[in-house]
């Protein structure tokens, strides 16, 4: 059994792995879009593979959604992660020159103006130094929109912006631990439960110098080691950032369990798909039911044991009559 179980767990490895080893290498990935009152922007996120000495051109469409005219004027700022729901922050106006930095790596964009509800769709060059560490750098290009005639810092009504993420070729640290699992209800860890639906949380350090995607799945198996159910970690690929820790919940939607269970955490990230593996234990007992039952059990018992001694009563009774 045992040789059987590592068997399988290779084997869910070797697929991820090989899920991202063979995903396609494109030099730009956009996802998704933002929106602020007045403002749209897509997309929301742009990740770059990057050579160095190299220049690469994303598109990225802005749109006035309001009903009046807006001149846009746009910045570059860095960011980080603002806590472990993967959230950025921005680092306005940051006086520090960071070593992840792209600010000085895009190309200036002139203000612009859209009349109401009318979309642009700008050509942003970003240059790769020669120079430039290999591993993950961080930006995000800002468009804020004012309405004509006034300046920055007055009239400003919407603001905006696209994530970079590049990651510049070379020799950089993939490094993710999985700095805990634990499994929830109603946001309360534990390890015994009344009933399901659970959650299971997982959270991931990066100590490298590179964004990671660690993707995967857990296993349920019951007590008698049968599959109860697979669920997926981390779906939406979302980064974990370099120095920092992410959270992502997996949802385990069955409501009736009893008894003990084993789950067993399954995660590839990085470009040779390194692994992560985990296993927890947990039990649901559904305690009200059973005291309920049990209850009505020795109710039951209760009243047979009445029953039969007014029986033996009544025939002691009788007995003694006929005599």
């Amino acid at each position: 059994m045992a040789h059987k179980g590592i068997i399988k767990r290779l084997s869910v490895l070797v697929g991820l792995a090989l899920c991202l080893l063979l995903a396609p290498s494109l030099p730009a990935n956009a996802q998704s879009t933002e929106r602020s009152d007045g403002l749209e922007i897509s997309p929301a996120l742009v990740e770059v593979s990057a050579d160095r000495g190299k220049s690469y051109v994303i598109t990225i469409t802005v749109r006035n959604v309001t009903n009046m005219p807006l001149t846009f004027d746009s910045s570059v700022d860095d960011f980080g992660a603002k806590d472990e729901t993967g959230a950025p922050s921005i680092l306005l106006e940051s006086d520090k020159d960071l070593p992840t930095s792209i600010k000085t790596w895009i190309k200036s964009i002139p203000s612009f103006r859209l009349e109401a509800n009318e979309k642009t769709t700008l050509n942003v060059t970003i240059f790769v130094p020669n120079d430039a560490e290999p591993g993950g750098h961080y930006g995000v290009i800002r468009f804020a929109g004012r309405t004509p005639g006034t300046n920055d810092a007055v009239g400003q009504i919407a603001s905006a912006g696209t994530l970079i993420l590049i990651d510049v070729e070379g020799e950089a640290s993939e490094k993710l631990e999985l700095s805990s699992l634990q499994i929830t209800k109603n946001n309360k860890a534990g390890s015994i439960f009344e009933s399901g639906p659970l959650t299971f949380v997982s959270r991931f350090k990066n100590t490298g110098s590179v964004h990671l995607k660690p993707v995967g799945q857990i296993e349920i198996r019951d007590s008698f080691g049968n599959n109860v159910e697979v669920i997926k970690v981390n779906s939406d690929k979302g980064n974990v950032l370099p120095g920092s820790i992410r959270r992502f919940e997996s949802p385990f939607n069955k409501s009736w369990m009893f008894g003990r269970y084993t789950a067993d955490m399954t995660i590839a990230y990085g470009t040779t798909g390194q692994a992560v593996t985990n296993t927890i234990s947990f039990w649901v007992i559904p305690y009200k039911i059973i005291a309920v039952a049990l209850a009505v059990l020795l109710t039951l018992i209760y009243i047979l044991i009445n029953a039969v001694k007014r029986y033996n009563k009544h025939i002691i009774t009788k007995s003694h009559k006929r005599k």
